[in-house]
């Protein structure tokens, strides 16, 4: 098992194993149990012993009975493992329920406790990986055959999509189509904790020239706050998703029920993503209001619409080249209930918009009820989104604005 705490605490015992466990047992061993009781009734453990014949006799026996319990197996080296006295007497499954500390603790949003160090942990097969701007926790799983699936966290503001965007969003990454809310309904499982209820979906299908050892599964779960959406979400080999889908669950439960804990300790966390992003300047067209942003937002912006509701501005910022084109329009599909398309078809769907500063790239996608207009640009190292989405007529009324709000921007 791999803990977060690195030093000892006060309040620990240590125990040698001749067996290298994946989990620690909730009890000593029986015959273990007997021996040390043996050992302190005779006074051998806990004070000095005089210098007389029966007390020699008594180490010679203790000795030969620790010889016993070594010998059993001569092929496996002596660990010595340090445990604290409350895991001891919980059950190895709970031990295996949360996050690690030896990754870099999640971010959480404002009004959220981080996890705990020493509540949460991962099962030792879950290797952690470096952390990108959006992850705040990252795993990956290895199976047999070169099969491996891998396992994020990721917190975004709580205008993050409702379940059902999410879910078509996940379906369009496995080439699947995206469904209904009544579909919805039907697949969807719940998860109490002490966050809130967790939403729980598990998704199949592969998509074209993907490789079923990496791709085939999708077990998400997501809860939203009153500010923040937490993603929890597991994709990979479909048979291996299945088998970690346990610990998946237990992790997830670990991690919300963390968040209501009360002072937790110090702990590194994952920078916000604009954090070291240049300043840019645009002009608000009138009628936007300016919100605050969320952790992976650089601005945020809401627009009336007639219809009722509001059309949502972002603008988001990373290093890199953020992805392809056909993998962010195809995302952006997916949030509206669309299914993906090739990227031929991205292509044609996409229009330059030359300003003074530089040339974005845009594209306007549309479902039945709600619509998407989108430019982007990459310039210095970085990539940089502007997207708006709202009510489908109320989208097509207020272009006019974005665009004016694009032509504006100067890096």
């Amino acid at each position: 098992m791999k803990r977060f705490n690195k030093s000892m605490q006060p309040d620990t015992i240590s125990f040698i194993s001749t067996r290298r466990p994946r989990t620690f047992p909730a009890r000593l061993p029986y015959r273990w149990t007997s021996e040390i009781v043996l050992l302190v009734r005779m006074g051998l453990l806990g004070k000095t012993q005089k210098s007389n014949w029966a007390g020699g006799k008594a180490i010679v026996v203790c000795l030969a009975v620790f010889a016993v319990l070594t010998a059993c197996e001569k092929n496996s080296g002596i660990k010595v493992y340090r445990v604290s006295k409350a895991s001891l007497e919980e059950s190895a499954p709970q031990q295996q329920d949360s996050m690690p500390t030896n990754t870099a603790a999640p971010r959480m949003p404002t009004g959220l406790a981080p996890v705990a160090e020493t509540a949460v942990t991962t099962p030792p097969n879950w290797e952690p990986q470096p952390l990108s701007q959006m992850r705040q926790a990252s795993f990956l799983v290895k199976g047999d055959n070169g099969a491996v699936a891998d396992i994020s966290f990721v917190s975004l503001g709580s205008a993050a999509g409702n379940v059902l965007e999410n879910v078509n969003r996940w379906l369009g990454q496995l080439g699947q189509a995206p469904i209904t809310e009544q579909k919805l309904g039907d697949i969807t499982q719940r998860l109490r904790t002490s966050l809130g209820d967790v939403t729980i979906v598990d998704l199949a299908g592969l998509p074209d020239n993907a490789d079923p050892a990496r791709d085939g599964r999708i077990i998400a779960a997501t809860v939203t706050t009153a500010d923040s959406t937490l993603f929890f979400k597991m994709r990979g080999n479909a048979e291996l998703a299945e088998a970690q889908k346990g610990d998946f669950i237990k992790w997830v439960a670990a991690v919300c029920n963390a968040q209501t804990q009360t002072g937790p300790p110090q702990m590194a966390a994952a920078p916000p993503q604009a954090v070291n992003a240049p300043q840019i300047k645009w002009k608000k067209p009138e009628g936007w209001t300016e919100v605050p942003p969320s952790t992976m937002r650089y601005a945020s912006f809401s627009a009336p619409s007639e219809e009722g509701g509001k059309i949502d501005i972002s603008i988001v910022t990373f290093p890199g080249d953020g992805g392809s084109d056909a993998d962010n329009v195809n995302r952006w599909r997916g949030q509206i209930g669309l299914a993906p398309i090739d990227a031929n078809t991205v292509t044609s769907q996409i229009a330059p918009l030359k300003t003074e500063d530089t040339t974005f790239s845009t594209t306007d996608i549309a479902s039945d009820k709600t619509r998407t207009i989108a430019a982007w640009t990459r310039r210095d190292g970085r990539v940089w989104f502007f997207k708006a989405t709202g009510p489908n007529t109320a989208v097509g009324k207020e272009k006019p604005n974005f665009v004016k709000f694009i032509e504006s921007v100067r890096f």
